[in-house]
């Protein structure tokens, strides 16, 4: 709040008029990252050992990645917040290479939130409406060292980006008898790439798998410009920071078709422009049965405490098909979750995944 408080005094000062005001909500509606598979079992991701695609909660989880694999997709919801409604996410994508030596270079880009919304304009003698649009992600890029049959160890980059556009329509009144005078002007807010350091660990066994990480702080520039309706401008520059997350995961295979899995995650308070997301975290659990034939079939319950649907519940299921032996693969997941005061939101996600085993081996 102090630092949206600065903020607002020093972009008043040097020729904002009216004076910045940010949207209501922030950065928009979050989302938690990860792909089809681990949203089809309720969000787990970090302690089940992954053969085809990077987790952006826990790399290592890749370690066992054979073959150079590229895997992407996208969700649509039917939400209660403008930010989601009838929209599809920002594309999951990830990209993971086995180079020798027991290493696997790995990137990642998931969509972390969207913003839609309108906010009133009400300073001195201007009145107006300003509607944004905009959205935030994440990204990774980094390497995972196989150290051994059972334990990996995963080191890389976490950058957190994004921008919004705010387009104002406002009404000057002018002192005496003069016509009040419309005016229009656009915001351009820009969250220039932030990174911070990402840590894993992961341990595979034959029947209990686990793996935790842990991903610090990350600060960086916020350049907000204003453009008038003709030739003038005005900018400012100002910090920001994402907080740090904590995310730890167990699997146990209680049959070599079934897979049981369960999360745990949690995340500092943030603050972005003039909204405040609490701390807090989430618990996730889920199931992955094989009945044969290349099919998979998957569930899960998501419950949180805080951040940024407090008291929220998620229910969630998905099926899968293996092409060629598991080098590539089809996956979708819906999801149901519900919050507050009757609050629901419906999720359909899709994705494909596709590999080649480029070292010939």
């Amino acid at each position: 709040m102090v630092l949206s408080i600065l903020a607002l005094s020093l972009i008043s000062a040097i020729g904002f008029d009216p004076p910045f005001i940010p949207p209501p909500s922030g950065i928009g509606s979050e989302t938690a990252g990860g792909g089809v598979r681990g949203f089809s079992m309720g969000g787990v991701s970090a302690g089940i050992p992954d053969s085809g695609m990077v987790s952006i909660l826990n790399p290592a989880a890749s370690a066992w990645v054979e073959n150079t694999g590229l895997s992407w997709g996208t969700a649509l919801r039917d939400s209660p917040e403008d930010d989601w409604s009838g929209a599809s996410s920002f594309p999951e994508v990830s990209v993971i290479m086995p180079v020798p030596l027991g290493i696997r270079l790995a990137a990642s880009l998931s969509g972390r939130s969207r913003l839609n919304c309108s906010s009133p304009v009400n300073s001195g003698n201007v009145t107006g409406t300003i509607d944004w649009t905009g959205s935030t992600a994440e990204s990774y890029i980094g390497a995972t060292l196989r150290a051994s049959g059972s334990l990996a160890f995963s080191m890389g980059g976490r950058c957190f980006f994004g921008s919004a556009l705010g387009d104002a329509v406002t009404t000057r009144e002018v002192p005496g008898p003069f016509a009040p005078v419309m005016g229009e002007y656009r915001d351009d807010l820009a969250f220039k790439p932030s990174w911070g350091l990402n840590f894993g660990a992961f341990y595979k066994g034959s029947t209990v798998s686990a793996g935790f990480s842990i991903t610090t702080d990350r600060s960086g520039d916020l350049n907000v410009e204003r453009d008038y309706m003709g030739s003038e401008s005005a900018d400012t520059t100002m910090r920001f920071t994402v907080p740090g997350e904590l995310v730890c995961g167990l699997s146990a295979r209680i049959h070599p078709r079934v897979v049981l899995a369960a999360d745990y995650f949690a995340r500092k308070k943030l603050t972005l422009l003039d909204s405040t997301t609490e701390d807090g975290s989430y618990l996730a659990a889920g199931f992955e049965l094989l009945p044969g034939m290349g099919f998979r079939i998957r569930g899960g319950y998501r419950t949180m405490d805080g951040l940024w649907r407090d008291g929220a519940s998620m229910y969630t299921g998905g099926i899968g098909y293996d092409i060629s032996g598991g080098r590539a693969s089809i996956d979708a997941g819906a999801g149901w979750e519900t919050w507050g005061d009757d609050l629901s939101e419906t999720v359909v996600f899709i994705g494909i995944r596709a590999s080649e085993n480029w070292l010939g081996r």
